[in-house]
């Protein structure tokens, strides 16, 4: 090859442009790029060029190798393609099959609402527990003031086993159980499915979710209460979001209350989610009851203790905008997509 120059690289542009318009592109590879290739004898004699002129030579000669590997590559990728094509007509392919991924899916918004929560609380030193899901009567309702007969047991009309078991009505059973270790001071939280015989609706479902908080110490009293609640529901839905407390009756706490926040899917005009009351309960709570402390030998002259039960559905579906309950267990992707 004569002088390595400008124009001598520019002749080589275009030799490999009419070369590319018909070559294979294994030739086309070999002759330009492969280790005896044209454009690694290029940049082996760039050392013969004078130092003025180098750096043009040296910028045509990577513009050319840019030409070159983008060509080739493009010639591959349509290789492949038409490989890819013939494979297809040799083999048969059953559309009806389901995919090799199933995708990922998404955080379920109850899921999703757990974790918040518990985040939330472990700031101020909650420990989560967990316990059965079959559950006995005392630690369902004896242990807490909800003694046989107790009208509060035909509210939740519950589901029994042959053996006399029951399916939890609420997580509060977990409550009792850690009361029963007779600890000082308390602060455990618990999520988890619960059952009860409801006629569902926009608001209610016979299986739901609840998490449940038990905080026992000295000096505690309603104020501590109803600020933890607040604290809870302004992280998880903002500082804007209106919170109110509503008188409420419990078996195991006294006083009690009931939280609410304003309806997302209405937002307080009424509708089915809320009743029409504009206004959605998402906790009961109270102090717990002197017969709940003296049942596990807690002193209430010297011993308060609150608790509380979020309806983890009603708070997912109010994060979601969800008019309906029900949406949250119908298992539709498009819903939890958004």
């Amino acid at each position: 090859m004569e002088t390595l120059t400008t124009d001598a690289i520019g002749a080589l542009v275009e030799r490999f442009r009419a070369e590319a318009a018909g070559a294979e592109v294994g030739a086309l590879k070999k002759e330009w790029l492969s280790k005896d290739g044209i454009l690694k004898g290029l940049f082996a004699r760039l050392r013969e060029v004078s130092a003025d002129e180098r750096p043009a030579v040296a910028q045509r000669c990577n513009e050319l190798k840019a030409l070159v590997e983008e060509i080739v590559g493009e010639k591959e990728r349509q290789l492949d393609e038409r490989q890819r094509r013939s494979l297809v007509q040799k083999q048969f392919f059953d559309l009806s099959l389901p995919a090799r991924s199933p995708g990922l899916g998404f955080i379920h918004p109850i899921s999703r609402v757990e974790e918040t929560v518990s985040a939330v609380l472990r700031q101020l030193g909650f420990v989560a527990i967990d316990g059965p899901v079959v559950e006995t009567e005392y630690y369902c309702f004896d242990a807490l003031n909800i003694p046989q007969h107790h009208p509060a047991r035909d509210l939740q009309d519950t589901f029994y086993t042959d053996t006399g078991h029951v399916l939890r009505t609420h997580t509060t059973s977990m409550q009792s159980r850690t009361l029963e270790t007779g600890a000082m001071p308390v602060r455990a939280m618990a999520a988890g499915g619960v059952y009860r015989n409801e006629a569902e609706d926009a608001s209610h479902t016979a299986f739901f979710h609840q998490f449940d908080l038990v905080w026992v110490e000295k000096g505690l009293t309603l104020a501590n209460l109803m600020g933890t609640i607040q604290f809870v529901l302004r992280e998880l839905y903002g500082k804007r979001r209106k919170v109110r407390f509503v008188p409420k009756y419990y078996p195991y706490t006294e006083p009690s209350i009931g939280a609410q926040v304003e309806c997302s899917a209405c937002k307080g005009a009424g509708c089915p989610l809320c009743g029409g009351a504009g206004w959605v309960t998402v906790a009961g709570a109270g102090m717990i009851h002197r017969n709940v402390l003296r049942e596990f030998k807690y002193d209430p002259e010297k011993i308060a203790g609150f608790a509380f039960g979020f309806g983890t559905g009603r708070l997912a579906a109010q994060l979601c905008d969800f008019s309906d309950i029900r949406e949250l267990y119908h298992n539709d992707l498009r819903v939890f997509a958004g």
